[in-house]
């Protein structure tokens, strides 16, 4: 079958080269995307994505196009008719089909090595094409022009091989997808298995909002089955009442996260914490808000949050070193910080609002990690998880991701591994085992102005109720 492969790719060289000048573009090209999709379709799935198929085509094209436009600028060569080829360019784009199978004895191979083949692959096969008059090179020009081609290639030959077969840049292809870095196959990748052991003998208390289900409760379930004492919350106690009856290590409270009044006297049993997660979280259909007027959202997983962290720290509830996990989400990577939102939304979208709050606490890690010198707290994301909420609140993404969503286990990692990693740096934001940006673009980026004035209102509510 490879035999065959070859001289099917063999024979497009041909036909490009030989009749690209008299053929029509549109002919190339149909020609090129039946290959590209049939290599993929037989071979190049075993060993690449698809995410990763098309973009390193696509960069071996940019690169050819670069390179040929490069040596006409310079007046090494001409086209026929003036423009540009479309079957010049048509060969860099199928040259990713020799890799995942025919160039993999390549990858082994010392760079020196590589640069040597390239150079002289590239030599003959542009002299080839000039022999075969498809390109049109002078007399004068010609050695200037194999040896451009030469040196092109004897670049262009060890970095695509490199791209291709190196993991740490395929990883980086992946991972600029955001679709194969936060779904199943981007925690496997990242992790390198599928669930992970983790050393739980410095945890003996650990405290999880939004508990009683999703990741929270695949994070509680670990946490107890390893003999750590585990306190979930939430709203609804029958919900977990089987997994109580089964682990006694497992306790509940009722705690809405929105009712600030009702947090100091919900902890009021608790003492000795090596480890808190603040996890709650939803999204309501409708624009709502708590007793103080704080839109829903906001006032439990932000407000709600903050206020249960700043009680069991002035009620001194926690053990030095303590580890504080504040859950995020990816969703707020394509989201800035409104803070008029906190107050007032007429366009109330409850994805929109969440990613505005998941930013927000983002945000105040820094400012955290300063008011709570004692503690580590961390921010972290699961990625894309296959919860109830998830289904609930976005059933359109559940049902387009089926398949691809990450496990409530493998979510939970983003809780299990900060508590029991201990070399982490607190006011941090991190990702499948690594400190990650805040950002990823510009417009995203908060203003400390912004920053203190949360900070500040924050504070002016705790004063209202506590």
């Amino acid at each position: 079958m490879t035999l065959i492969k070859i001289i099917v790719l063999q024979a497009f060289w041909f036909l490009a080269v030989l009749g690209g000048p008299k053929i029509h573009d549109s002919i190339i090209a149909l020609v090129l995307v039946v290959i590209l999709f049939l290599n993929y379709k037989f071979y190049a799935y075993k060993t690449t994505s698809i995410i990763k198929y098309i973009s390193l085509a696509l960069a071996f094209t940019l690169y050819g196009l670069i390179q040929d436009l490069l040596v006409y600028k310079a007046g090494v060569i001409d086209f026929h008719e003036g423009y540009y080829p479309f079957w010049l360019l048509s060969l860099f784009s199928v040259f990713i089909c020799y890799y995942g199978d025919i160039f993999n004895y390549m990858a082994s191979k010392p760079r020196w090595l590589l640069v040597i083949l390239g150079g002289l692959g590239g030599a003959s096969a542009y002299y080839s094409g000039f022999k075969f008059e498809s390109i049109i090179v002078s007399s004068e020009n010609l050695e200037l022009y194999i040896i451009c081609m030469s040196l092109s290639w004897a670049i262009f030959f060890p970095l695509s091989i490199e791209l291709f077969y190196n993991p740490k840049y395929s990883n980086k292809v992946l991972d600029m997808s955001i679709y194969y870095s936060f779904d199943k196959s981007g925690f496997e990748r990242h992790i390198g298995c599928e669930k992970v052991d983790y050393d739980f003998s410095n945890l003996k208390k650990v405290m999880i909002t939004g508990g009683s289900s999703g990741l929270g409760n695949a994070a509680a379930l670990e946490l107890v089955k390893a003999g750590v004492e585990t306190i979930i919350t939430g709203r609804n106690q029958n919900k977990v009442n089987d997994q109580l009856e089964m682990y006694p290590k497992l306790k509940f409270i009722a705690l809405d996260m929105a009712d600030w009044n009702s947090i100091r006297a919900s902890i009021s049993g608790i003492e000795n914490l090596d480890g808190l997660v603040l996890n709650a979280g939803g999204m309501p259909e409708t624009f709502q808000t708590n007793e103080y007027g704080v839109e829903s959202q906001m006032a439990s997983q932000l407000f709600g949050h903050y206020y249960l962290l700043k009680t069991l720290y002035e009620e001194k509830k926690f053990n030095d070193g303590a580890r504080v996990i504040w859950m995020s989400s990816g969703g707020m990577y394509l989201s800035s910080l409104s803070l008029e939102e906190i107050f007032s939304n007429p366009k109330y979208d409850k994805v929109s609002t969440y990613a505005n709050v998941k930013r927000a606490q983002v945000s105040l890690l820094k400012e955290m990690s300063q008011e709570f010198p004692s503690l580590a707290v961390i921010g972290t994301h699961p990625g894309w998880v296959d919860t109830p909420g998830v289904q609930d609140a976005i059933g359109g993404f559940h049902k387009k991701m089926e398949g691809r969503l990450r496990t409530p286990l493998q979510g939970a990692d983003s809780i299990l591994w900060p508590l029991t990693t201990l070399k982490l740096e607190s006011g941090e934001f991190y990702f499948d085992h690594k400190k990650v940006a805040k950002n990823f673009f510009f417009f995203t980026k908060v203003k400390t102005f912004d920053v203190q004035k949360l900070k500040e209102t924050l504070h002016e509510y705790f004063l209202k109720f506590s």
